[in-house]
């Protein structure tokens, strides 16, 4: 999966090469490729200790979840799959109101019945606009300190946001994972800056301008998205990313470069929001198999429209 998604960035990287810089540029990728394939060859037959761990956080949440909606009287809803967030972070969302106060008692056995002993700390979300709620911390749960107990949750929709500060190491004194992401992190960090670099900024298209985006019909003026019969409301900040994804489509754009187009102009940035509404606008595309946002692991997103 990892040299899938390096050939990808490089594809993307060798039809932006100048012809008299291409040799050279192109024997100098192909060898980093070749050592990562490499590295990442020996990397393979470890064992997978980071993918059996996120199974064992995610099953804790959904026991969560489920007790969480039998406290409130559900004992029929499906419990929605454990999302994990390109920053590592955990997100199970509950459609109904739920008894706060219980859940960090819930969460911590839950954690403890799968050996979970790691530091975390929680925070919840409103669905909707991305607001923290509430939330605690481990730490501050064993002491007997839970702040925000007794207030009211006045969403009927929120995401248990479950961060683990220190997950385990996928070979314990092994160099070969951390040479792997070093050199992963340095050609995609040089592959970013280039391709910055040389893209030309396309204009934006004119006020009241719909955009046709696979099958649906994108009005970025009125915030919607349009599929046969179907309005989709954006909300703001959903827009905005979607406006930028759709006039770079087919494009990869780092991380930074989005944060900085869709939160730069407010100061304080909450790094989680970018994968919180990149999962958003998943969801909303999902009925056309032919736009799909592909997260490039170390880099960032790119809107495949087809």
């Amino acid at each position: 999966m990892l040299v899938k998604q390096c050939k990808r960035i490089v594809k993307v990287f060798l039809k932006r090469l100048k012809p008299g810089k291409f040799v050279f540029m192109k024997r100098y990728i192909f060898l980093l490729m070749g050592l990562l394939m490499i590295v990442t060859s020996v990397r393979s037959t470890t064992p997978g200790v980071q993918d059996k761990f996120s199974e064992k956080v995610n099953l804790a949440l959904r026991q969560v979840g489920h007790q969480l909606l039998q406290i409130a009287g559900d004992d029929h809803s499906a419990i929605p799959p454990v999302e994990v967030l390109d920053n590592g972070d955990y997100s199970l969302e509950i459609g109904q109101a739920f008894n706060y106060d219980t859940l960090p008692y819930l969460l911590a056995q839950a954690l403890r019945d799968f050996e979970i002993d790691e530091d975390y700390h929680v925070s919840i979300r409103d669905c909707f606009d991305d607001n923290i709620v509430l939330g605690y911390n481990k730490v501050s749960f064993e002491q007997g300190v839970q702040a925000c107990k007794g207030r009211e949750l006045w969403s009927e929709c929120n995401n248990i946001i479950l961060t683990i500060e220190t997950p385990p190491t996928p070979v314990e004194g092994s160099s070969f994972p951390i040479f792997s992401m070093v050199l992963l992190l340095f050609t995609a960090a040089g592959l970013g800056i280039y391709l910055k670099r040389s893209r030309q900024k396309e204009e934006a298209p004119s006020d009241g301008s719909t955009l046709t985006l696979g099958r649906f019909d994108y009005d970025p003026k009125n915030q919607t998205l349009g599929l046969n019969d179907e309005i989709q409301t954006l909300t703001f900040r959903e827009n905005k990313l979607l406006h930028f994804l759709v006039v770079h489509s087919n494009e990869v754009i780092t991380r930074d470069t989005l944060v900085e187009a869709v939160w730069g102009d407010e100061g304080v940035i909450v790094g989680r929001s970018l994968d919180v509404f990149i999962s958003r606008l998943r969801k909303l595309l999902k009925p056309d198999d032919g736009v799909q946002i592909k997260t490039i692991h170390g880099v960032g997103y790119r809107l495949e429209v087809a």
